[in-house]
């Protein structure tokens, strides 16, 4: 069962973006996410993800390192800017836990993918599901 109300309706108003960030910190909390593993929304340090909002309500998810743009990807859907955002962090809490979790016999990587699966599904089955098949067309 999803943690949240699915809402795909742009936030071209600061009241909008207030609610985006009440989400994240909101769906952090469910799965203990520390603050920094939480997306910005105003650029923090080199290459962490944060959220901005154009004047028509598209939502950008941008990764910026010395001044240049390595992604900026667009959406209108607040559930896909919150896919983004918990897929970025769980990625990095699964990290963590799988280094200080290994398990005998099986590469670290099966060992974050499981963690970071199990974390999406604490927020939404759906999110798991949709992180297994990117993961699955990533394979060789």
């Amino acid at each position: 069962m999803k943690q949240f109300r699915r809402d795909s309706g742009p936030g071209n108003s600061q009241g909008g973006l207030e609610v985006l960030r009440a989400e994240v910190d909101r769906l952090g909390a469910l799965i203990n996410a520390p603050t920094a593993d939480l997306v910005a929304f105003e650029p923090r340090d080199a290459a962490h993800p944060y959220v901005q909002v154009d004047a028509d309500g598209t939502y950008h998810w941008l990764v910026v390192e010395r001044g240049q743009v390595l992604q900026d990807r667009t959406t209108t859907s607040r559930d896909e800017i919150l896919y983004w955002s918990f897929d970025a962090t769980t990625y990095a809490m699964a990290g963590v836990w799988a280094t200080h979790h290994p398990v005998e016999e099986q590469e670290f990587r099966v060992t974050l993918w499981e963690r970071q699966f199990a974390l999406l599904r604490a927020l939404d089955p759906e999110w798991e599901q949709r992180r297994r098949r990117e993961q699955a067309e990533r394979l060789p």
